[in-house]
């Protein structure tokens, strides 16, 4: 069984020269640009009209995930399988603030999803994120509203197996209808998401951590850079906040979210049932 360590990030000079895990310094912002989608294209009745969609059954497409987006509603039953972390994006607000989104951690190194065993998902909880694929929803110029994408690459969307998107008149069909009433669901939560990230920055909460881990065949790895709530901060908040925070639902997500860190030592251990599989 490997060991693990959680602790305050140290200056960035000194973790580099120790380095080893994920440094990658874009690694924070790549891992929320999901690598799951090789072509999407706008779906479009008369172009895709006799396209058809299997279940989402093979998640090899997430081999190279060592994350995924989180909303914020799925930190309790994500916690219980993933570490639940947050990430600066690297973007910012129209005033100038940066922006942090939350995401569960399924690696110790860059492009190696540990929840994946063959084509299964091993774990009990899917992230939204994933289980909305072949579709997403971005924005199409020239339209005030997001359009509906599909990704035209994907083996489980062809013109031969699967359930029909579109009727003989080209209407959706329930398939395609459900996948967009998930689409729509996702995309609120995704809004909510971001007002909670926009409220724990503005009582500043968070801190940045690093985990340092070592494997029982002495191999060390560091994940750098991610952000916690900072359980003093929280403490120590005015009790008219600590109120606001519970009524908003808030303040349960964050402590899905601290409860979840136990979950990194399930993926040390993953990680070191592997290298001993390798080594055998």
């Amino acid at each position: 069984m490997g060991r693990l360590a959680l602790r305050g990030r140290r200056p960035r000079r000194q973790a580099r020269r120790q380095g080893a895990g994920i440094e990658d310094p874009d690694w924070r912002t790549r891992l929320i640009h999901s690598a799951l989608y090789r072509d999407p294209q706008l779906l479009d009745s008369a172009l895709h009209r006799h396209k058809k969609l299997k279940p989402l059954e093979d998640f090899s497409i997430t081999s190279n995930m060592h994350a995924v987006f989180l909303a914020a509603a799925e930190f309790p039953n994500a916690g219980l399988e993933f570490p639940v972390i947050f990430v600066n994006t690297g973007e910012r607000t129209p005033d100038g603030k940066p922006m942090v989104a939350p995401v569960a951690l399924l690696g110790l190194v860059a492009n190696e999803n540990l929840q994946l065993n063959g084509t299964r998902w091993d774990a009990r909880y899917v992230p939204a994120f994933i289980r909305r694929f072949p579709f997403l929803t971005a924005g199409v110029q020239g339209s005030a509203a997001p359009g509906v994408f599909v990704d035209a690459a994907w083996k489980g969307f062809s013109d031969t197996e699967g359930e029909a998107l579109f009727d003989a008149d080209g209407k959706p069909t329930e398939v395609l209808a459900n996948a967009v009433q998930f689409l729509q669901r996702f995309d609120e939560e995704q809004q909510r998401t971001r007002l909670f990230c926009s409220r724990i920055l503005e009582l500043d909460l968070l801190k940045e951590m690093q985990a340092d881990a070592t494997l029982p065949n002495g191999e060390t790895l560091k994940v750098e850079g991610f952000l916690l709530v900072d359980e003093t901060k929280l403490r120590d908040l005015p009790d008219a906040v600590v109120v606001e925070l519970h009524r908003s639902g808030m303040l349960g997500m964050m402590h899905s979210h601290l409860m979840s860190l136990g979950n990194v030592q399930r993926l040390v251990e993953r990680k070191a049932m592997r290298v001993a599989a390798t080594m055998a």
